[in-house]
């Protein structure tokens, strides 16, 4: 028993040891990272510009209030700003595009007029052709305009003299369609008539109640209807030769 307890003391005075040298290792690390942590504090503070600080944060800012999420080119247009603020393709090199771009947005476009003024060339050019495109002069496309305006202004009093002379002869337009209608209208009834009474002649030359669509009323109404035709064919010449008889007796009276 008394041998237990001395082997048990032995590992226990082992064990408080290890614990003794793990804490004493944990404590000079720790004032080593603090230590670590002071000294690049310092180097900050050391190097801290409180004017580079604002600007990046202004930046930052700037970059939260653009909410369209437009590119900055695009803002800076929709702004009426300078799209870019360094070429950023060879076309922005050229002439033309700085030309264009001093156009529209002037001396805050960065570029000086002097070296954008056209050459001697370039305005013979483009005194070359405007004379080719455009060779009226001005009194000669004013007269051209109004002599156009002149045309148009005839044509239209025209067609309103034409409208006006129409309406006049609408009422007598109106009498002619009524005439006509109702001559047509009764040629209408009248053939239907004439049709009725040469079907109602077939009925009587049979002598008995006959279907209409009956092969043999169909041949006898055929001829009746030629004998018909005939008839008012030669009362059409007869009249014909008449009034040509009569017009020849006034010629010889």
């Amino acid at each position: 028993m008394s041998l237990f307890c001395k082997v048990r003391g032995l590992l226990t005075g082992q064990s408080v040891c290890s614990r003794l040298v793990g804490s004493t290792r944990f404590a000079s690390t720790a004032e080593e990272k603090s230590e670590e942590k002071n000294a690049e504090y310092g180097t900050l503070a050391d190097t801290y510009d409180p004017e580079e600080t604002m600007i990046e944060r202004e930046a930052v800012i700037q970059a939260l209030r653009n909410k369209s999420r437009l590119s900055p080119a695009h803002r800076n247009i929709l702004h009426g700003k300078v799209p870019y603020d360094e070429p950023m393709t060879d076309a922005h090199l050229t002439l033309l595009y700085k030309k264009k771009i001093f156009g529209r947005y002037g001396r805050s476009s960065g570029f000086d007029p002097a070296y954008l003024w056209p050459t001697p060339e370039e305005v013979a050019k483009k005194l070359e052709y405007d004379r080719i495109a455009n060779p009226y002069s001005v009194m000669e496309l004013a007269a051209r305009e109004r002599a156009k305006v002149e045309a148009q202004e005839a044509l239209y009093k025209e067609r309103q003299m034409k409208i006006v002379e129409k309406m006049k002869k609408l009422d007598q337009w109106k009498r002619e369609v009524r005439e006509r209608a109702d001559k047509k209208l009764k040629e209408v009834s009248a053939a239907k008539a004439k049709k009725e009474a040469l079907i109602e002649e077939v009925r009587r030359h049979f002598g008995f109640k006959i279907d209409p669509k009956d092969d043999r009323f169909k041949e006898v109404l055929l001829q009746k209807e030629r004998a018909v035709k005939k008839k008012a064919k030669e009362e059409k010449n007869k009249a014909r030769q008449e009034k040509l008889l009569q017009s020849m007796m006034e010629k010889k009276s």
